[in-house]
């Protein structure tokens, strides 16, 4: 703790039980109403709750650092994970993440499939949520994948479960071709927003396709790239969404309470820096392309 926060830091467990660790990273005492001052949530001391009602927080004085939210997400992630495999049930999390692994063989993925009672007959998916959620009707697991942890769930075909969002559903498959629902699965969780908190992978056609092929490609396309160039400008992606999602240069400048001829000029604009031109149907369509694509490289858990 000394090195990720420099400052006392703590949790509450789900028993009860509560640890303190000083800035050099030995054990200090809690008394009662330090207790109690933490579970009244004081303003003092920033804190952040973990999945299963449990609580960390840290002991800074003064004003916050920058990093300390993401920290402190962070450090709660790491309590649920750390909890999570030292629980009873730790080996079938263990086997949940030998299921999904594409880098272990066939058989061992057979093997775990078996000790998770999954019917190779059955179709199943993988369901992928934010690491924080959490789950106890079917068989899950806390991954750290390149886009950070995430959390997978296993719903058999015949089961009826549907997920809180945010999350990503991965296509139905047999029990051994699992690695591939949850890369479709994760897919997925990164393209869920307020407007759809939860899709399905099953939904993205063609889509799903060009995602993973772009995963693939350590090398951003050119078009994304010429996306994140328009980045700082505040209006230029805002006019090139509404232009997509709305139709019409007309319909953009309602939908962004602006004036027509200031949208018009605006894409005028815009033309050069895209290399195509938004206005038309195949540039919409490109735009559309990019936009997703974007998204999917610059989202994080």
């Amino acid at each position: 703790m000394k090195l990720i926060f420099g400052c006392p830091a703590g949790v509450v467990l789900a028993e009860g039980r509560t640890v303190r660790m000083s800035s050099a990273g030995d054990r200090m005492p809690f008394s009662d109403s330090e207790i109690e001052a933490t579970d009244s949530h004081s303003p003092a001391w920033a804190s952040h709750q973990v999945a299963g009602g449990e609580r960390v927080w840290i002991e800074r004085d003064g004003a916050p650092h920058a990093n300390d939210a993401m920290l402190l997400e962070r450090f709660a992630i790491a309590v649920a994970i750390t909890r999570s495999r030292a629980a009873m049930d730790s080996a079938a999390h263990r086997v949940v993440e030998v299921v999904v692994d594409t880098k272990l063989s066939a058989d061992a993925r057979a093997e775990a499939a078996a000790r998770l009672r999954l019917d190779p007959d059955v179709v199943v998916r993988a369901i992928a949520t934010p690491a924080s959620h959490d789950e106890a009707r079917f068989p899950s697991a806390v991954l750290s994948t390149r886009f950070g942890l995430a959390r997978v769930v296993l719903v058999s075909g015949h089961a009826s479960y549907t997920p809180q969002g945010p999350a990503g559903i991965g296509v139905a498959v047999e029990p051994d071709n699992l690695p591939g629902s949850w890369s479709s699965a994760l897919v997925a969780l990164r393209l869920a927003d307020q407007r759809s908190p939860v899709v399905e992978a099953d939904q993205l056609g063609a889509l799903l396709l060009l995602a993973e092929a772009a995963d693939a490609d350590t090398v951003p396309h050119p078009d994304v790239l010429a996306l994140d160039q328009l980045s700082p400008d505040r209006a230029a992606l805002p006019t090139l969404d509404a232009l997509t999602e709305e139709g019409s240069v007309r319909a953009a400048a309602a939908a962004l309470g602006v004036h027509h001829s200031t949208v018009q000029a605006r894409l005028i604009a815009l033309v050069d820096a895209l290399g195509y031109d938004p206005r038309t149907s195949d540039g919409r369509t490109r735009y559309v392309l990019a936009r997703t694509l974007q998204r999917l490289r610059s989202t994080r858990f």
